[in-house]
């Protein structure tokens, strides 16, 4: 069924509290849109596939307004490609911020801290332990990993205050670097297999592609 443009509200947010699921009633946190009718779907636009419908949360729980990043909570035209990025200080409804503000302990009015992509550098001690750390995130509500470096790692592990904390699941890897190259591959692999059963996540294995070997040295007798 086609529906103009104009008679859909896209790219809001929703932190939590707010939507469910109305197939099986758990809680929704990500972006959707809302039609004319006043319904309510996954998805920033209707092209965002696939489309589950939300139904709003009936519990007594504190809500707060989601923000409409297109306009000042008017119906806007979309197109397919559009993405936006959720703004912390652009809300409509700051007694819902400032209770947000309170149960999460941040200041959601202020340009919080995302975890930046980093790529580590293993230094001669580390091959010559033979083992190094590596530091990763992983989103809340999506199988999106990054590796970060340790500040960010503590960072988040520490829910600082001016950073996203809320959002990522932070986590390290003891990682072989050096040794008998089978042994090196499969220990490494071990690791990840065990790290996903901790978490409780998928992806892990696919976001390092599969490279048990990265940054592996032979080890070389003197």
């Amino acid at each position: 069924m086609y529906i103009p443009k104009n008679k859909i509200k896209t790219n809001l947010y929703t932190r939590g509290l707010e939507y469910e699921y109305l197939s099986n009633k758990e809680e929704y946190v990500g972006y959707y849109h809302k039609l004319y009718n006043g319904k309510f779907y996954t998805g920033k636009t209707p092209n965002d596939k696939p489309v589950y419908e939300l139904v709003i949360i009936t519990s007594p729980t504190p809500q707060w307004e989601s923000t409409p990043i297109t306009g000042e909570g008017t119906y806007t035209s979309y197109a397919s490609n559009f993405d936006g990025e959720v703004v912390p200080g652009q809300t409509q409804d700051m007694v819902g911020v400032d209770i947000y503000n309170a149960l999460q302990e941040v200041d959601m009015t202020k340009v919080l801290t995302n975890p930046t992509p980093f790529y580590p550098k293993p230094t001669q001690e580390d091959y010559d332990l033979g083992v190094f750390t590596r530091y990763f995130c992983v989103k809340a509500n999506e199988t999106i990993y990054y590796e970060i470096n340790k500040d960010d790692f503590e960072a988040l592990r520490d829910k600082k205050k001016t950073y996203t904390h809320t959002l990522y699941t932070p986590f390290k890897l003891l990682w072989t670097i050096s040794g008998d190259e089978k042994e090196v591959e499969r220990t490494n692999y071990n690791m990840v297999l065990i790290k996903e059963r901790r978490l409780k996540r998928l992806g892990l294995k696919e976001f390092l592609r599969g490279n048990y070997l990265k940054f592996f040295k032979p080890t070389v007798d003197k």
